[in-house]
């Protein structure tokens, strides 16, 4: 499995997906240092990163993988391959680094623009934000890697966003903040202070409770270890094209 990840990311070396990885926070941190100023510019930049930018980034990566393992025909590796679950493995496990790596870069970036700006900033709380937001997007992998599959890139793209923009902004306050989609804005509120729409917090609002983060956290954990069995477990059924 080590050697399919490392050809896996062998593959990604002269990609446009990397390069998402730096130009997705980069985007997000200048949105924020031109419509925030101060102490919002944290909470704004992460009130714009898991509203639109990161599912927009995360959503154009799982599709660009998929459509680019179909131009290539996968190698040559998928009509030789013996366990074919393996690849598809491979895919989910490294699209789940590179969201970890992108989260961990915008984290860096923010606390970097902080330092420059002379803001007073919280390491823990925002790295604690950016790690809540790998853990609750990563179940989203394995599905929209089988919806590019299935329906292609547009479609995946377009599913994407609607569903996390909609969710998150409309369900997250609500009790059904429990749906997959709504999880990371939900989780999101006790953390930055900030509601999805970008208000804040005030007095003794609900979504300051900080007691549904583990919830939310072990829901979406639960899910991205089953989505990613069903899906493998779908594309080793899958017969040569």
């Amino acid at each position: 499995m080590i050697n399919d990840i490392r050809a896996e990311f062998l593959k990604q070396r002269h990609r446009f997906i990397l390069k998402l990885l730096w130009l997705g926070p980069i985007v997000t941190l200048a949105l924020a240092i031109r419509l925030m100023s101060g102490r919002f510019l944290i909470a704004g930049a992460y009130n714009w990163w898991y509203t639109m930018i990161l599912p927009g980034s995360l959503a154009m990566m799982l599709a660009f993988t998929v459509s680019a393992e179909k131009k290539h025909g996968r190698h040559g590796l998928f009509a030789i391959c013996v366990d074919k679950g393996r690849l598809w493995i491979a895919q989910i496990l490294v699209n789940t680094i590179l969201l970890f790596l992108m989260n961990l870069i915008f984290y860096l970036f923010v606390t970097a623009a902080c330092l420059f700006f002379g803001l007073s900033i919280s390491f823990g709380e925002t790295l604690l934000a950016s790690l809540v937001l790998f853990l609750t997007f990563m179940w989203q992998i394995p599905v929209f890697l089988w919806l590019s599959e299935k329906a292609g890139s547009v479609v995946s793209i377009l599913v994407n966003l609607f569903c996390n923009i909609g969710f998150g902004l409309f369900f997250a306050p609500t009790k059904l903040w429990l749906v997959p989609f709504a999880i990371p804005a939900r989780l999101m509120c006790p953390i930055i202070k900030v509601m999805p729409n970008g208000l804040p917090i005030e007095g003794t609002n609900h979504l300051s409770d900080s007691s549904v983060i583990f919830t939310g956290i072990m829901i979406t954990v639960i899910l991205y270890v089953v989505f990613t069995v069903l899906t493998t477990l779908w594309f080793r059924r899958r017969e040569v094209k």
